[in-house]
């Protein structure tokens, strides 16, 4: 039963180490879809930062466990006004509705960001429990942060992999012959049209 625990809390755990791109990485997925990014820029340390970045992402973009979403709201409830007691139905109308809002997407900070919501028309929407519909609203711009991100890096790493046209030779003295006798010819019919 305690493995069970440890590998059912290593599951929720794992949303919970996803970290935003930030400083070389963001700037780099940031060069590239504005495309300013060459395959020089790719040094084989940014690439591993790439990669562990990405394998982190893609991780944060699978779909919450029930109970992540349970342990999200029952936490949430501490913090409004109006929470009921965050029961399996209930959490269940919150994961049908919110089904396409990644794990990633599910954290600390985006419930402090729910509470920190400046009032609309007077209304203290932040002090409030929500309706389902309000909360996919409100966690979808953190959803879309983390998909942008896996593209981004998706694509760098495309970049990367993507092989390198051979080098061009220099012309043999057979082939630069070749090519003169080609132009001598051109010039003459060009001359006889004339």
């Amino acid at each position: 039963m305690a493995e069970i625990a440890k590998i059912h809390r290593g599951a929720i755990a794992k949303a919970a180490a996803y970290v935003p791109a930030s400083g070389d990485l963001k700037a780099l997925i940031a060069a590239k879809r504005e495309g300013y990014l060459w395959r020089s820029d790719l040094t084989p340390d940014r690439l591993s930062a790439v990669r562990r970045q990405l394998a982190m992402a893609e991780a944060a973009l699978m779909p919450p466990p029930f109970e992540g979403i349970k342990t999200w709201l029952a936490k949430l409830a501490t913090l409004v006004s109006n929470a009921p007691v965050p029961s399996g139905e209930i959490c269940a109308v919150f994961a049908e509705v919110c089904a396409d809002i990644p794990d990633g997407a599910w954290t600390p900070e985006t419930r402090i960001a729910w509470t920190r919501q400046p009032p609309r028309n007077g209304y203290p929407v932040g002090s409030r429990w929500p309706a389902p519909g309000e909360l996919y609203t409100h966690l979808l711009p953190f959803a879309e942060a983390i998909r942008a991100e896996v593209a981004g890096l998706r694509e760098i790493l495309a970049m990367a992999e993507k092989p390198r046209e051979p080098e061009r030779k220099r012309p043999d003295r057979a082939e630069l012959a070749r090519a003169g006798a080609l132009a001598d010819a051109v010039i003459r019919e060009l001359r006889a049209v004339e």
